[in-house]
């Protein structure tokens, strides 16, 4: 059983994704008092995509623009969940959020904005479009062995990312211009995607199918 966090934003092409591949799932939604003893009878993390995450938990600080849009009960819960997995040697893996998260987590920092701060745009083109664009990973990293893959093409949807990683985490991908993809514990079994594995047109591409399966057997 993977537990995996509920997001407002397209949870449902989680959902699909996992069924697809017949992965048994739990939802963790932090509004669910049960929610955290819930995840104690789960073998492996999914932390999802989302709102962002309040800049005050890695350093930064929030734009008047973006006051109110932040969402720091789901971080809390989010943060608690990673930290009980980490303690009994879970398996997590993080995409887009959950990828920041993990970062979060491991005292690192984000990007806040790449269009304004690195002149870069990896956001969706519209509502149910993706944009996609080429990354390279590291050779001899957990995610190159689960992917099978150094280089290919992946899903993009986000406006923040990766800055400085994390106390024990390494970059494991990038884009083409220097946007963070990938990160992972230099020790756990801990995997952050910048992508979104879950919106791939077609499931079998490497970037999606591989990359669940063999987390898929980190929990087991």
């Amino acid at each position: 059983m993977t537990g995996i966090t509920y997001t407002e934003t397209s949870f449902g092409h989680y959902v699909k994704w996992l069924e697809h591949f017949g992965i048994e799932h739990r939802v963790l939604d932090h509004k669910d008092p049960e929610a955290f003893e819930k995840f104690k009878e789960c073998k492996g993390l999914i932390l999802t995509g989302g709102v962002d995450i309040y800049p005050e938990l890695y350093n930064d600080w929030e734009n008047k623009e973006d006051t109110g849009k932040f969402n720091p009960e789901r971080d809390g819960f989010e943060l608690k969940l990673l930290g009980y997995a980490i303690e009994r040697n879970i398996p997590v893996l993080g995409i887009c959020r959950g990828c920041q998260l993990i970062n979060v987590y491991f005292r690192g920092s984000l990007v806040y904005d790449l269009e304004t701060i690195r002149n870069v745009n990896h956001r969706k083109i519209d509502k149910e479009t993706m944009r996609m664009h080429e990354v390279k990973i590291s050779e001899g990293t957990k995610l190159s062995g689960m992917t099978g893959r150094i280089e290919g093409t992946v899903t993009s949807s986000h406006h923040q990312a990766v800055d400085r990683p994390g106390e024990g985490l390494r970059v494991t991908a990038k884009a083409p211009d220097g946007v963070i993809e990938g990160i992972e514990h230099e020790r756990l079994n801990i995997i952050g995607v910048q992508w979104h594995p879950e919106r791939f047109n077609d499931y079998d591409t490497e970037f999606s199918k591989n990359l669940l399966l063999k987390f898929a057997e980190m929990t087991k």
